[in-house]
């Protein structure tokens, strides 16, 4: 995955190829397309790297060809490599490319709150941004990746009303959301207890890691400053 994600970071691709790129890449996706992927590190990787190929070609404005692809990859795959690994995964996945995301998914269920929820505009926007926040997070974590969308995007929900600071909407919001977690086919509440605990575990592991590299940012600032006050003391 270190080659994609170098790629994806250098690229400005959308998040959606992101989230495709995991999807395509979990473990039922894999068992369907090909168990020898789950045996070598190799072909695992070529198979990640074929779905970023496809996620590319599938969600961006502008594809890619193969031939650049490769190269892009620095030739660790060879043209016929990725043409093969793409006919293989398409394929496993019954040419099924454009399943919904957990973003698109999430908007789903809060279309279905938004008529019977009389909160603040910017609280919705407050609860939309954070669920997407969420819900790109996960895409870091492997685990995500096996659960079912749905469940992603209602523990990215349940987390983000949570965050909420009015009393009064998170309640109103937790209890349509209920109603909706009955009335559809939904993973049990257990289990989207279980991947909320999951999201927020990494949302905290994210924010003491970017609290870690401030305090460091900020170290190496008050060194350069001591650094060049000694040095103005010798002139």
């Amino acid at each position: 995955m270190e080659m994609v994600d170098r790629f994806l970071s250098s690229a400005s691709t959308c998040s959606r190829t992101s989230t495709c790129i995991s999807n395509s890449a979990d473990a039922t996706t894999v068992r369907a397309v090909s168990d020898e992927a789950l045996r070598d590190q190799s072909k695992f990787q070529l198979l990640t790297v074929t779905a970023l190929y496809v996620a590319i070609k599938v969600n961006e404005r502008v594809a890619i060809s193969s031939d650049l692809f490769a190269e892009m990859c620095s030739q660790a795959y060879t043209i016929e490599e990725i043409e093969d690994m793409e006919r293989v995964l398409l394929n496993g996945l019954s040419w099924r490319c454009h399943a919904p995301t957990a973003h698109e998914v999430g908007l789903s269920i809060l279309s279905l709150i938004l008529p019977y929820v009389d909160i603040p505009e910017a609280s919705w926007g407050f609860l939309i941004d954070e669920m997407k926040y969420l819900i790109e997070l996960a895409v870091l974590d492997y685990y995500f990746s096996t659960q079912r969308t749905s469940t992603v995007a209602l523990a990215a929900i349940y987390n983000a009303i949570g965050d909420m600071t009015s009393k009064g909407h998170r309640e109103r919001l937790r209890a349509f959301l209920s109603v909706i977690v009955e009335c559809f086919d939904f993973d049990h509440s257990k289990q989207i207890s279980k991947v909320r605990r999951k999201l927020q575990s990494l949302l905290a592991k994210q924010e003491e890691m970017i609290l870690r590299e401030d305090s460091e940012d900020e170290r190496s600032i008050d060194d350069s400053v001591n650094t060049f006050r000694v040095s103005n003391r010798s002139f």
